[in-house]
């Protein structure tokens, strides 16, 4: 009877084997899943900044085409007449203002608006300057013979 009982209690040798495959894998699983993860992790932070690259690229290329414009002189003179009102000796600008004071010139592209704080905050002969304007406005011409 010690026999049968010590044959009941062991188990077969591929019983076991099979168990201790199964704790190999689980543990070879428990070492690998955080390396695999900090992999697949790092892999995917490469890829957005490659990507990140690549964009800076395309904009570095853009601003660099857009330099090379600007060795051009008939682009800054261009440029200076479009944006800062600049004209050449002998011409002359004019700007049309109504009887409210409004300002009629339109702005033109890459040209930023004058705002009315910006006026306000504008240099004291600026303001003296604007109402003389304002003080003769609405008088009757009058020819010097």
């Amino acid at each position: 009877m010690s026999q049968a009982a010590a044959q009941v209690r062991r188990a077969p040798a591929h019983v076991r084997r099979m168990l201790t495959l199964v704790v190999l894998v689980v543990v070879m699983g428990a070492i690998l899943a955080p390396v695999l993860s900090g992999y697949l992790r790092q892999r995917a932070e490469i890829g957005e900044a490659r990507r990140a690259i690549a964009e800076e690229q395309a904009q570095i290329a853009d601003l660099e085409a857009e330099l090379k414009k600007w060795d051009d002189p008939a682009f800054v003179e261009r440029q200076a007449r479009e944006r800062l009102r600049f004209v050449k000796e002998g011409e002359t600008a004019f700007t049309v203002i109504d009887d409210t004071g409004t300002d009629y010139t339109e702005t033109l592209p890459g040209m930023a608006p004058v705002a009315d704080d910006v006026l306000a905050a504008s240099p004291w002969y600026g303001q003296v300057w604007e109402s003389v304007k304002i003080a003769n406005e609405g008088l009757p011409e009058t020819k010097e013979p």
